[in-house]
Protein backbone atom coordinates (compact mmCIF):
# COMPACT_ATOMS: atom_id res chain seq x y z
CA UNK A 1 0.00 0.00 0.00
CA UNK A 2 1.42 3.25 -0.81
CA UNK A 3 1.36 6.59 1.17
CA UNK A 4 -1.63 8.67 1.33
CA UNK A 5 -0.63 12.18 1.72
CA UNK A 6 -3.30 15.42 2.41
CA UNK A 7 -2.38 18.42 0.59
CA UNK A 8 -1.68 21.31 2.18
CA UNK A 9 -2.89 24.73 1.49
CA UNK A 10 -6.59 26.50 2.60
CA UNK A 11 -7.20 23.96 4.77
CA UNK A 12 -6.63 24.87 8.32
CA UNK A 13 -10.20 25.56 9.12
CA UNK A 14 -10.40 21.46 8.58
CA UNK A 15 -10.47 19.03 11.14
CA UNK A 16 -9.51 15.48 10.53
CA UNK A 17 -10.14 13.00 13.01
CA UNK A 18 -8.96 9.03 12.97
CA UNK A 19 -10.02 5.77 14.32
CA UNK A 20 -7.49 3.02 14.22
CA UNK A 21 -8.02 0.07 16.20
CA UNK A 22 -4.00 -0.83 16.93
CA UNK A 23 -4.42 -4.36 18.47
CA UNK A 24 -1.88 -3.60 21.15
CA UNK A 25 -3.65 -4.24 23.93
CA UNK A 26 -6.81 -6.20 23.89
CA UNK A 27 -8.80 -6.15 27.17
CA UNK A 28 -7.92 -9.86 27.56
CA UNK A 29 -4.41 -9.26 27.12
CA UNK A 30 -3.81 -5.66 27.69
CA UNK A 31 0.30 -6.33 27.47
CA UNK A 32 0.96 -8.79 24.57
CA UNK A 33 2.53 -5.95 22.28
CA UNK A 34 6.20 -6.42 21.51
CA UNK A 35 9.20 -4.09 20.69
CA UNK A 36 8.33 -4.80 16.85
CA UNK A 37 4.32 -4.34 17.37
CA UNK A 38 5.34 -0.88 18.84
CA UNK A 39 7.81 -0.04 16.36
CA UNK A 40 5.31 -0.86 13.34
CA UNK A 41 2.19 1.09 15.20
CA UNK A 42 4.75 3.95 15.61
CA UNK A 43 5.17 4.14 11.75
CA UNK A 44 1.48 4.08 10.97
CA UNK A 45 1.17 6.55 13.88
CA UNK A 46 3.26 8.75 12.64
CA UNK A 47 2.10 8.51 8.80
CA UNK A 48 -1.51 9.54 10.52
CA UNK A 49 -0.16 12.35 12.12
CA UNK A 50 2.46 13.53 9.79
CA UNK A 51 1.52 12.88 6.19
CA UNK A 52 -2.42 12.94 6.80
CA UNK A 53 -1.95 16.12 9.17
CA UNK A 54 -4.44 14.49 11.59
CA UNK A 55 -5.55 16.87 14.30
CA UNK A 56 -7.37 14.14 16.57
CA UNK A 57 -6.56 10.11 16.69
CA UNK A 58 -8.48 7.67 18.58
CA UNK A 59 -6.86 4.35 19.43
CA UNK A 60 -8.41 1.60 20.44
CA UNK A 61 -7.32 -1.79 22.40
CA UNK A 62 -4.83 0.35 24.56
CA UNK A 63 -3.85 -0.18 27.99
CA UNK A 64 -1.47 1.79 29.85
CA UNK A 65 1.71 -0.48 29.06
CA UNK A 66 0.53 0.13 25.42
CA UNK A 67 0.14 3.71 25.98
CA UNK A 68 3.51 4.10 27.02
CA UNK A 69 5.25 1.95 24.27
CA UNK A 70 3.78 4.09 21.75
CA UNK A 71 4.23 6.70 23.22
CA UNK A 72 8.24 5.87 23.29
CA UNK A 73 8.21 4.86 20.16
CA UNK A 74 6.67 7.85 18.44
CA UNK A 75 8.79 10.72 19.63
CA UNK A 76 6.76 13.11 16.87
CA UNK A 77 3.41 12.28 18.75
CA UNK A 78 4.46 12.04 22.21
CA UNK A 79 5.57 15.80 21.84
CA UNK A 80 2.72 17.27 19.53
CA UNK A 81 -0.19 15.47 20.90
CA UNK A 82 -1.66 15.81 24.19
CA UNK A 83 -2.73 12.06 25.31
CA UNK A 84 -6.08 11.43 27.03
CA UNK A 85 -6.58 7.63 28.21
CA UNK A 86 -9.54 6.24 28.40
CA UNK A 87 -9.64 3.14 30.73
CA UNK A 88 -13.00 3.97 32.60
CA UNK A 89 -14.31 0.71 34.37
CA UNK A 90 -17.70 -1.15 32.98
CA UNK A 91 -18.66 -3.97 35.43
CA UNK A 92 -15.51 -6.30 35.44
CA UNK A 93 -14.59 -4.94 32.26
CA UNK A 94 -13.39 -1.49 31.14
CA UNK A 95 -13.22 1.00 28.10
CA UNK A 96 -9.32 0.64 26.11
CA UNK A 97 -9.41 4.12 24.42
CA UNK A 98 -6.54 6.38 24.03
CA UNK A 99 -7.71 9.91 22.63
CA UNK A 100 -4.18 12.18 20.88
CA UNK A 101 -5.32 16.01 20.35
CA UNK A 102 -3.06 18.39 18.54
CA UNK A 103 -1.90 20.76 20.78
CA UNK A 104 -2.64 24.46 20.77
CA UNK A 105 -5.08 23.20 18.13
CA UNK A 106 -7.77 20.52 19.53
CA UNK A 107 -9.47 20.59 22.99
CA UNK A 108 -10.96 17.36 24.41
CA UNK A 109 -13.54 16.94 26.55
CA UNK A 110 -14.63 13.80 28.48
CA UNK A 111 -18.31 12.95 29.34
CA UNK A 112 -20.11 10.19 30.80
CA UNK A 113 -19.09 6.57 29.24
CA UNK A 114 -22.16 4.88 27.46
CA UNK A 115 -22.52 1.75 29.54
CA UNK A 116 -25.72 -0.59 29.46
CA UNK A 117 -26.13 -4.15 31.54
CA UNK A 118 -27.62 -6.88 29.70
CA UNK A 119 -28.72 -10.09 31.66
CA UNK A 120 -26.38 -9.06 34.42
CA UNK A 121 -23.19 -8.38 32.11
CA UNK A 122 -22.35 -4.91 31.20
CA UNK A 123 -21.98 -3.97 28.09
CA UNK A 124 -20.09 -0.76 26.88
CA UNK A 125 -21.79 1.17 24.33
CA UNK A 126 -19.16 4.09 23.26
CA UNK A 127 -17.04 6.73 24.98
CA UNK A 128 -18.72 10.31 24.50
CA UNK A 129 -16.57 12.89 24.57
CA UNK A 130 -16.21 16.02 22.53
CA UNK A 131 -13.51 17.95 20.52
CA UNK A 132 -13.36 21.53 20.01
CA UNK A 133 -11.12 23.67 18.24
CA UNK A 134 -9.40 26.48 19.77
CA UNK A 135 -10.65 29.21 18.42
CA UNK A 136 -13.95 28.51 20.11
CA UNK A 137 -15.72 26.74 16.78
CA UNK A 138 -18.50 24.65 17.47
CA UNK A 139 -17.64 21.40 19.20
CA UNK A 140 -17.98 17.85 17.78
CA UNK A 141 -19.99 15.43 20.14
CA UNK A 142 -18.35 11.82 19.46
CA UNK A 143 -18.80 8.68 20.49
CA UNK A 144 -15.94 6.36 19.98
CA UNK A 145 -17.08 2.15 19.89
CA UNK A 146 -15.42 -1.29 20.32
CA UNK A 147 -18.12 -3.47 20.18
CA UNK A 148 -17.50 -7.30 21.17
CA UNK A 149 -16.07 -9.27 18.73
CA UNK A 150 -17.82 -11.98 16.49
CA UNK A 151 -15.28 -14.41 17.78
CA UNK A 152 -17.38 -13.64 21.61
CA UNK A 153 -20.44 -12.73 20.63
CA UNK A 154 -22.24 -14.41 17.50
CA UNK A 155 -23.30 -12.14 14.71
CA UNK A 156 -27.46 -12.83 15.69
CA UNK A 157 -26.68 -12.39 19.34
CA UNK A 158 -29.43 -10.67 20.35
CA UNK A 159 -27.31 -8.55 22.96
CA UNK A 160 -25.63 -7.31 20.00
CA UNK A 161 -28.41 -5.21 18.51
CA UNK A 162 -29.25 -4.34 21.89
CA UNK A 163 -25.72 -2.59 22.45
CA UNK A 164 -27.01 -0.64 19.10
CA UNK A 165 -30.66 -0.08 20.20
CA UNK A 166 -29.28 1.56 23.74
CA UNK A 167 -26.94 4.16 22.04
CA UNK A 168 -29.70 4.86 19.63
CA UNK A 169 -31.77 5.74 22.40
CA UNK A 170 -29.37 7.47 23.50
CA UNK A 171 -28.87 9.65 20.43
CA UNK A 172 -32.35 10.75 20.83
CA UNK A 173 -33.13 11.19 24.61
CA UNK A 174 -29.50 13.48 24.69
CA UNK A 175 -29.05 15.04 21.65
CA UNK A 176 -31.01 14.54 18.55
CA UNK A 177 -34.48 14.79 20.01
CA UNK A 178 -33.53 17.95 22.28
CA UNK A 179 -30.99 19.09 19.34
CA UNK A 180 -32.10 18.17 15.62
CA UNK A 181 -28.76 19.82 14.82
CA UNK A 182 -26.50 18.70 16.72
CA UNK A 183 -22.78 17.93 15.42
CA UNK A 184 -22.93 14.17 15.95
CA UNK A 185 -20.08 11.58 15.34
CA UNK A 186 -19.86 8.34 15.66
CA UNK A 187 -16.54 6.06 14.60
CA UNK A 188 -15.16 2.64 16.24
CA UNK A 189 -14.96 -0.99 15.37
CA UNK A 190 -18.40 -2.28 15.23
CA UNK A 191 -17.67 -5.73 14.36
CA UNK A 192 -20.63 -5.52 11.77
CA UNK A 193 -20.89 -4.08 8.39
CA UNK A 194 -22.93 -0.72 7.30
CA UNK A 195 -25.54 -3.79 6.04
CA UNK A 196 -25.76 -5.60 9.39
CA UNK A 197 -29.04 -5.14 11.24
CA UNK A 198 -26.91 -3.62 14.75
CA UNK A 199 -26.32 -0.34 12.24
CA UNK A 200 -28.85 -0.49 10.01
CA UNK A 201 -31.75 -1.28 11.63
CA UNK A 202 -31.22 -0.71 15.30
CA UNK A 203 -29.06 2.54 15.03
CA UNK A 204 -31.04 3.81 11.92
CA UNK A 205 -27.56 4.27 9.90
CA UNK A 206 -27.69 4.75 6.80
CA UNK A 207 -26.45 5.40 3.01
CA UNK A 208 -29.34 7.39 1.34
CA UNK A 209 -28.40 10.93 1.84
CA UNK A 210 -31.90 12.05 0.51
CA UNK A 211 -33.50 10.39 3.57
CA UNK A 212 -30.85 11.38 6.17
CA UNK A 213 -32.14 15.26 4.54
CA UNK A 214 -35.79 14.49 5.09
CA UNK A 215 -35.55 12.61 8.55
CA UNK A 216 -32.76 14.48 10.60
CA UNK A 217 -33.04 11.46 13.08
CA UNK A 218 -30.99 9.25 10.59
CA UNK A 219 -27.04 8.66 10.66
CA UNK A 220 -25.17 8.91 7.60
CA UNK A 221 -22.51 6.14 6.99
CA UNK A 222 -20.20 7.04 4.36
CA UNK A 223 -18.76 3.81 4.50
CA UNK A 224 -21.15 1.66 2.77
CA UNK A 225 -18.71 2.99 -0.45
CA UNK A 226 -15.95 0.77 1.14
CA UNK A 227 -17.45 -2.74 0.61
CA UNK A 228 -15.46 -3.46 -2.94
CA UNK A 229 -12.58 -1.62 -4.52
CA UNK A 230 -12.32 -0.33 -7.73
CA UNK A 231 -9.18 0.30 -9.55
CA UNK A 232 -7.45 3.65 -9.06
CA UNK A 233 -5.08 5.83 -10.86
CA UNK A 234 -3.52 7.49 -7.67
CA UNK A 235 -4.44 7.00 -4.01
CA UNK A 236 -6.05 11.06 -4.58
CA UNK A 237 -8.98 9.19 -6.98
CA UNK A 238 -9.40 6.15 -4.74
CA UNK A 239 -13.08 5.86 -4.94
CA UNK A 240 -13.85 2.84 -2.30
CA UNK A 241 -11.83 0.38 -0.54
CA UNK A 242 -12.26 -3.33 -0.16
CA UNK A 243 -12.83 -3.26 3.74
CA UNK A 244 -10.92 -2.18 6.97
CA UNK A 245 -10.24 -5.75 8.21
CA UNK A 246 -8.30 -8.37 7.32
CA UNK A 247 -10.35 -11.71 7.79
CA UNK A 248 -7.52 -14.54 7.14
CA UNK A 249 -10.14 -17.41 8.40
CA UNK A 250 -12.54 -15.89 5.81
CA UNK A 251 -13.79 -18.56 3.23
CA UNK A 252 -15.32 -16.12 0.51
CA UNK A 253 -14.20 -13.13 0.97
CA UNK A 254 -10.83 -11.95 3.55
CA UNK A 255 -12.14 -8.45 4.04
CA UNK A 256 -14.44 -6.44 6.22
CA UNK A 257 -15.83 -3.42 6.81
CA UNK A 258 -16.20 -3.31 10.44
CA UNK A 259 -13.97 0.01 11.46
CA UNK A 260 -16.69 2.76 10.57
CA UNK A 261 -17.18 7.01 10.81
CA UNK A 262 -21.01 8.19 10.68
CA UNK A 263 -22.49 11.67 10.84
CA UNK A 264 -25.90 13.08 11.82
CA UNK A 265 -27.50 15.15 9.23
CA UNK A 266 -26.31 18.28 10.46
CA UNK A 267 -23.11 17.47 9.47
CA UNK A 268 -23.38 15.42 7.12
CA UNK A 269 -25.19 18.78 5.38
CA UNK A 270 -23.06 21.40 6.92
CA UNK A 271 -26.13 22.86 9.23
CA UNK A 272 -24.17 23.60 12.32
CA UNK A 273 -20.83 24.91 11.59
CA UNK A 274 -19.42 21.57 10.17
CA UNK A 275 -20.05 20.12 7.18
CA UNK A 276 -18.40 16.40 6.19
CA UNK A 277 -16.01 15.89 3.44
CA UNK A 278 -17.31 12.66 1.70
CA UNK A 279 -13.88 12.97 -0.49
CA UNK A 280 -11.77 12.31 2.24
CA UNK A 281 -13.26 10.11 4.39
CA UNK A 282 -12.19 6.73 3.55
CA UNK A 283 -9.65 3.83 5.17
CA UNK A 284 -6.22 4.77 5.27
CA UNK A 285 -4.01 2.40 3.53
CA UNK A 286 -0.66 1.58 5.70
CA UNK A 287 2.87 3.77 5.15
CA UNK A 288 4.57 2.46 2.01
CA UNK A 289 7.30 1.59 4.53
CA UNK A 290 5.12 -1.89 6.05
CA UNK A 291 3.66 -2.68 2.31
CA UNK A 292 0.61 -4.65 2.68
CA UNK A 293 -0.83 -5.80 6.24
CA UNK A 294 1.45 -6.54 8.79
CA UNK A 295 2.99 -10.05 8.58
CA UNK A 296 1.31 -12.53 11.47
CA UNK A 297 4.10 -11.54 14.17
CA UNK A 298 2.56 -8.03 14.41
CA UNK A 299 -0.65 -7.67 16.37
CA UNK A 300 -2.27 -5.40 14.23
CA UNK A 301 -5.21 -6.37 11.50
CA UNK A 302 -7.20 -3.11 10.73
CA UNK A 303 -6.85 -0.05 8.58
CA UNK A 304 -7.05 3.29 10.46
CA UNK A 305 -10.12 5.02 8.81
CA UNK A 306 -9.89 9.03 8.30
CA UNK A 307 -13.09 11.25 8.72
CA UNK A 308 -12.60 14.91 7.71
CA UNK A 309 -14.61 17.77 8.41
CA UNK A 310 -15.16 21.12 7.22
CA UNK A 311 -15.42 24.37 8.87
CA UNK A 312 -18.57 26.39 7.70
CA UNK A 313 -18.98 30.21 8.06
CA UNK A 314 -16.12 32.61 9.71
CA UNK A 315 -14.67 31.98 12.89
CA UNK A 316 -16.34 33.34 15.61
CA UNK A 317 -14.61 37.17 16.68
CA UNK A 318 -13.92 37.61 20.28
CA UNK A 319 -15.49 40.65 22.00
CA UNK A 320 -13.84 42.72 24.41
CA UNK A 321 -15.42 40.72 27.36
CA UNK A 322 -13.48 37.66 26.07
CA UNK A 323 -10.39 39.35 25.74
CA UNK A 324 -10.44 40.63 28.99
CA UNK A 325 -11.89 37.57 30.67
CA UNK A 326 -8.86 35.55 29.20
CA UNK A 327 -6.51 37.98 30.60
CA UNK A 328 -7.68 37.47 34.22
CA UNK A 329 -7.94 33.86 33.68
CA UNK A 330 -4.05 34.25 32.43
CA UNK A 331 -3.20 36.44 35.50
Amino acid sequence: MTHDHVSSGPEQRNVRIVWWNTGLSPVRDPDRATADDFAAAAAVLLHLVEDLRADLVVLGEMAPSSVQGLRDACPTARVGFAWFPAFQTAGKSHFSLCILGRKGRIQVGFRSPLVDKVRGTFVKAGMHFTAQLTDDSPPLELIASHWPSRLHMDQRDPERTHIAAFLRDWLDEEHLGPHPDANIVLLGDYNDEPFDDGLERFLLATRDRERVRQNGRLLFNPFWRHLSAFPNDTPDRRLSDPGTYIHRAGKVSGWRTFDQLMVSSALLFGRSGWRLNEEQTRAVPLPASHPGLPAGKLVFDHLPILGTFERIGPPPQKTKADILANVRLTH
